[in-house]
């Protein structure tokens, strides 16, 4: 049975309603997406600029990255390690290494992309904590630029993409200044984020749980719907999902649902006890943030001190020389509390052996791009609400900052890393002068022959002489002698050889077929050949140039 027609004049108004709601949508959308267009036009002229210094790893981690998601791609499964390193880097990167190629370029192409989903998604979250367009913008693109972010924005570890999964999840929960209070549907984005962030790297694990202690109490919060409720509960159990789910593999896979923290500590303690004791480990990561960013820490106290002056300064009666900033900080209360217990939670695994081994200011990267957030929006106000003689002031103090980091980064900064330049071009001619199919053996000197393995780009069929992890018993290199490397050889069926230029492998394998810097590729020779002209001992003297290198 059809009901009565509407009348004409509310259909009407609905129909304006409508059409007004779709226009004020448009119009916020614009501005966003266009904010959003600039902060990822920015990371990418950072990120060109980075490479463009001859940025290329922060560690030989980076490599090992690139050469187990090389290995999942061709044999995918589960647990692509089966180790303490999480799965999602490596079931996204191998995905896509099977979509295109497992090279080390395609590998820098996907950091690349990620350095600018990042950004894209630091930016959002910096619209839902500021509430304010400009204030966002501000400092999203002070968040993409800084030294760590820049780097980490194209290195191929997992570091700067989950700590923006880590910022937007943490954002999804904040009410800015503003108001209204975010929607519930908003905190089961952040948990599906931090579910990402817990299985790629271990440092938001403390953040999920401060999620979903906040998830909870806004769901118990007085107001609150059912509807609303229930979406911020579920939030919380999302939110822990990933390390729940890591914990109960580990638990059927090995046995024991925490051995990941058992390999950790014995890697740390096989490479040598720390020398600092528990009171310094417990402010290694704070000391770190500042010794690697210096210039985020001292311009806020820049800002603070010009505005102290200007108000002293200022005739009473007098309009303010700068805009209140204490306030606009406000909204950075929640989640800087967050990267605060993130980074005791850190500080305490430290001083028990189960933080990361190197770079510790890697793992406070969420600190960081929250500091910037603030440091970029409050510059933003400052400069934009300031009078002339103050704005002048401020001109000044930030020049002056920006001149002593200049001048003491060098000196603050304690690891240096090599990029392995020679061992990339030796994997990439072995990639192009030897069969697909053809066995490798692969001299190891240091870490350094997972760049060789990572820009060869097919690791299953390289066999490295030996290991060096520090928890197994030393093991001298085949490559040291010419006999020992034929029955390496030999035994393993290698048809090729990649290793440095030294009399051992000469006199076993005769002249390389190419070298790139120090390291040669050799064919093996077939049984009893080069060895047959060695003179008794084994060894044709000291005539070759590279004789008594390390």
């Amino acid at each position: 049975m059809l009901g009565p027609a509407p009348a004409p004049g509310r259909e009407a108004g609905r129909a304006l309603d409508a059409r007004s709601s779709v226009e004020a949508a448009s119009a916020v959308s614009f501005p966003f997406a266009r904010d959003l267009a600039l902060v990822a036009l920015a990371k990418a002229v950072v990120s060109a600029l980075v490479l463009a210094l001859g940025f290329r790893a922060v560690s030989d981690d980076d490599f090992a990255r690139v050469v187990l998601a090389q290995a999942w791609a061709h044999a995918p499964r589960l647990d692509p390690t089966g180790t303490s390193w999480l799965p999602v880097p490596f079931w996204l990167i191998g995905a896509l290494f099977r979509v295109f190629a497992p090279t080390l370029e395609v590998a820098r192409a996907i950091a690349f992309a990620l350095g600018l989903a990042s950004a894209a998604l630091v930016h959002l979250a910096a619209r839902w904590i500021t509430g304010d367009r400009r204030a966002a913008l501000a400092g999203a693109l002070l968040a993409g630029a800084f030294p760590w972010s820049a780097c980490l924005g194209v290195a191929t570890v997992p570091e700067l993409p989950t700590a923006a999964l880590s910022l937007f999840a943490v954002a999804s929960l904040v009410t800015p200044p503003a108001g209204p209070a975010p929607p519930a549907g908003r905190a089961l984005l952040g948990a599906f984020a931090l579910v990402l962030a817990t299985l790629s790297r271990y440092e938001p694990w403390s953040v999920a749980v401060a999620f979903a202690a906040m998830a909870l109490l806004a769901a118990a919060r007085l107001g609150q719907g059912r509807g609303a409720q229930a979406k911020l509960a579920l939030a919380a159990l999302v939110a822990l999902a990933g390390p729940a789910a890591w914990i109960a593999w580990n638990h059927v896979a090995h046995g024991d649902a925490l051995q990941f923290l058992a390999r950790v500590a014995s890697y740390r303690n096989a490479i040598g006890p720390g020398g600092d004791g528990s009171l310094l480990r417990l402010f290694a990561y704070p000391a770190a943030m500042v010794r690697e960013e210096p210039e985020l820490f001292v311009w806020p106290i820049a800002i603070a001190l010009v505005a102290w002056r200007a108000r002293r300064g200022a005739a009473p009666g007098a309009a303010r020389p700068l805009p209140p900033l204490l306030r606009a900080a406000r909204p950075y209360a929640l989640p800087g509390a967050v990267a605060a217990f993130q980074i005791a939670a850190l500080s305490l695994a430290l001083v028990r052996d189960g933080a990361p081994t190197h770079h510790p200011e890697r793992a406070t990267l969420l600190a960081l791009l929250l500091l910037a957030l603030a440091v970029g929006d409050l510059s933003a106000r400052a400069f934009r609400g300031a009078s002339a003689g103050a704005r002048r002031a401020l001109g000044g103090a930030l020049l002056v900052v920006l001149a002593l980091g200049a001048f003491f980064r060098p000196h603050l900064r304690r690891e240096h890393f090599n990029p392995r330049r020679d061992e990339v071009a030796i994997g990439r001619a072995a990639a192009e002068l030897t069969p697909p199919s053809a066995p490798l053996l692969l001299e190891v000197v240091d870490y350094g022959h997972l760049a060789a393995l990572a820009a060869l780009g097919r690791p299953e069929g390289v066999h490295p002489d030996r290991s060096i992890d520090p928890r197994d018993p030393p093991v001298r290199s085949s490559f040291e002698d010419p006999a020992a490397l034929a029955r390496r050889a030999a035994g393993l069926g290698a048809a090729y050889l990649i290793g440095r230029v030294r009399p051992p492998v000469i006199d076993f394998a005769g002249p390389p077929l190419a070298t790139r810097g120090a390291w040669g590729i050799w064919p093996v020779p077939p049984a009893g050949g080069a060895l047959g002209a060695l003179p008794e001992g084994g060894s044709r003297g000291p005539a070759h140039p590279a004789d008594g290198a390390p």
